[in-house]
């Protein structure tokens, strides 16, 4: 690699470094996102099932099939 190349190169680099750190900082979020709040929704579930009767159990019933409908949503979508 020639002086002037490498001189051309360095600022891609930079920016290509700082595009990584950025994406990296922001990637973690938006992977763990909605796992989180499927998560989180399906606890509520859980917790909802064992607080009573009627209205909870349609509450824990939601929460609880929201995974069951969200992967076979994306199931569908992909196939």
């Amino acid at each position: 690699m020639s002086a002037s190349s490498r001189r051309h190169a360095a600022p891609q680099e930079a920016s290509s470094r700082a595009a990584r750190r950025q994406a990296r900082r922001h990637g973690l979020w938006r992977v763990f996102r909605w796992p989180l709040l499927i998560g989180l929704a399906s606890a509520a579930g859980l917790v909802s099932a064992l607080v009573g009767d009627g209205v909870w159990d349609a509450v824990s019933w939601a929460t609880l099939s929201l995974p069951l409908v969200v992967g076979l949503w994306f199931a569908w979508r992909r196939g």
